[in-house]
């Protein structure tokens, strides 16, 4: 789904948050210095673009005058010397990859990705192309991809679309490698599960301290169930170091927690679905603890305030919840309303 937001982008007083002289060691000293200790994330995301563009010195800002302290951004080979501005201004830095959802890497290596049956490209409802997520080249090229941004000192690896195609002709898909076994084919978690602890063991064998996350379905904390696309929650909470569950409430269906528009109720919402998910996590008898949920804030089934946007902060909290949050507005326009400051 493509969810377009409408927002007003706070412009901030330029502060100097970093001297000319510190300016002139992070261009041209080796040494990183060590990334910061971070025990309860408070996050907004920002994509390469905002990244690598002349706003980003607001986004600093704000994250310095405010109680934010990462950012997760969509990672490029490009931003060496941004991860190395971050690191010198005390900021997290997230490299959020995309997995199997790619339409470069589809493109690309068209070897690797779902197929129709005459042999194009298939794509899900949204136009998207997906690779085959048991492809082992597959998963090396994602590794690699992660490995260089490890390298590049970001101090937390996220993963997104870590799962099969949720939509589209579904029934059309022809998998080079998952089909290829016909009747014998390994069960979609069981894929999702075993290149969730390939990658993990390889980064943190290469790279000890490195935190390894990823972005999963807000309704897998409603439903004890893989939801067909191969993400079993219970199990992943126990590969990675955290878990994202998108629990955005626009994208509730009308009806679930008895409310007819879920987006119009923010706090019930992210809350109920956390307290639900406790409840499968405790049947399976795994710990309710490394969650982060991504959090709203952008215009879809309400008009998100920077109060509605608190409110599931709270609703985390509330759920007892102590590792934090990610907070996703896809055009990332933040008011700095939302955020406390110090």
């Amino acid at each position: 789904m493509v969810v377009l937001a409408v927002g007003i982008l706070y412009l901030f007083p330029r502060v100097q948050l970093i001297s000319e002289s510190l300016l002139a060691q992070i261009e041209e000293s080796e040494a990183l210095p060590e990334i910061p200790k971070i025990t309860e994330l408070k996050a907004i995301y920002i994509t390469s673009n905002t990244a690598l563009g002349p706003s980003m010195d607001n986004i600093i800002n704000l994250v310095k005058e405010t109680e934010l302290n990462s950012l997760v951004i969509d990672y490029d080979s490009r931003m060496k010397k941004l991860v190395r501005r971050l690191r010198f201004a005390g900021i997290f830095p997230v490299a959020r990859i995309l997995a199997f959802q790619h339409n470069g890497r589809a493109l690309a290596h068209p070897e690797l990705a779902v197929k129709n049956a005459n042999g194009d490209l298939w794509k899900d409802s949204g136009g998207r192309y997906w690779l085959d997520p048991s492809g082992e080249e597959t998963q090396k090229i994602i590794l690699e991809e992660a490995r260089e941004a490890a390298k590049m000192g970001f101090g937390e690896i996220n993963l997104d679309y870590i799962r099969f195609p949720s939509d589209g002709k579904l029934e059309n898909t022809i998998y080079p490698f998952w089909s290829a076994n016909g009747g014998k084919k390994i069960s979609r978690s069981d894929v999702i599960t075993k290149f969730s602890k390939y990658i993990t063991d390889n980064l943190k064998k290469e790279f000890p301290n490195i935190k390894v996350s990823a972005d999963l379905f807000g309704y897998l904390l409603l439903r004890d169930n893989d939801l067909g696309i191969g993400q079993s929650i219970t199990e992943l909470s126990q590969i990675f170091d955290y878990i994202y569950p998108m629990v955005y409430p626009s994208h509730y269906d009308s009806g679930n927690f008895n409310f007819t528009n879920p987006g119009e109720h923010p706090y019930e919402v992210v809350f109920q679905s956390l307290e639900l998910g406790k409840k499968i996590f405790e049947k399976h008898q795994v710990p309710f603890e490394n969650i982060r949920p991504w959090i709203q804030d952008f215009n879809l089934g309400a008009f998100y305030t920077p109060e509605m946007v608190r409110l599931q902060m709270k609703a985390t909290a509330d759920a007892g919840l102590t590792k934090g949050w990610s907070v996703w507005n896809p055009n990332n326009k933040y008011r700095k309303e939302i955020f406390l400051t110090e």
